[in-house]
């Protein structure tokens, strides 16, 4: 598949085929991932997969326990969290995937310091800068994902369970997001994107 048809045709699907997904298969996909660009190389990435029905089914076990506990918290303060009732939708996606890929993020550097960037970010830059890195991985391990034709979705849900995932995971790294892959069990209509005019200013 050509570069640009992976792009077009890459979809977030929510619904997958029960099926299971060759070793050569996740390797590619995240081999496309470790090939993208860092800043100064430091490739800060790290993956855990899992494609083992019963270790995926404890996790999903520890998922929903996080989402309960944050509902629970909330309702005792009154406050309403429909995105956290919604986000119970991506366990279903996590449940029927072929392979769940967690993406954390390693630190791979000794200091730091402050380079006085005035933004609304609660990051340091070097910490964006290696954010960035990996959103570049993940997006090759899509792109991978769609060329060699699986779905995927890329999933930030897990962080109403931040605590339970790092615990089930035994890391001391950040966890970043997740990854779901298998089968297309559907097949999404493009969704619109604003027009270039609106994200786009050549300046003269």
């Amino acid at each position: 598949m050509e570069l640009t048809e992976a792009i077009y045709k890459r979809r977030s699907v929510r619904k997958f085929k029960k099926e299971t997904i060759s070793l050569d298969d996740i390797n590619q996909i995240i081999k496309a991932g470790i090939l993208a660009p860092s800043a100064k190389n430091r490739q800060p990435w790290f993956f855990y997969v899992i494609n083992d029905e019963s270790t995926k089914e404890l996790l999903l076990q520890r998922l929903q326990k996080g989402f309960d506990n944050l509902l629970e918290q909330n309702r005792q303060n009154n406050i309403q969290r429909p995105d956290i009732e919604s986000a119970r939708l991506t366990l279903n996606s996590i449940e029927q995937a072929s392979a769940l890929i967690i993406v954390t993020c390693r630190k791979k550097y000794i200091f730091s310091h402050d380079d006085n960037v005035d933004w609304y970010l609660n990051a340091r830059d070097i910490e964006v800068s290696d954010l960035l890195s990996i959103g570049a991985a993940i997006e090759n391990m899509i792109l991978k994902a769609t060329d060699i034709g699986y779905g995927s979705l890329w999933v930030c849900d897990i962080f109403y369970a931040y605590a339970q995932v790092v615990e089930f995971l035994q890391t001391q790294d950040a966890v970043v997001s997740a990854i779901c892959i298998g089968r297309n069990n559907e097949f999404p209509i493009k969704k619109s994107r604003l027009p270039l005019e609106d994200v786009c200013l050549f300046i003269k």
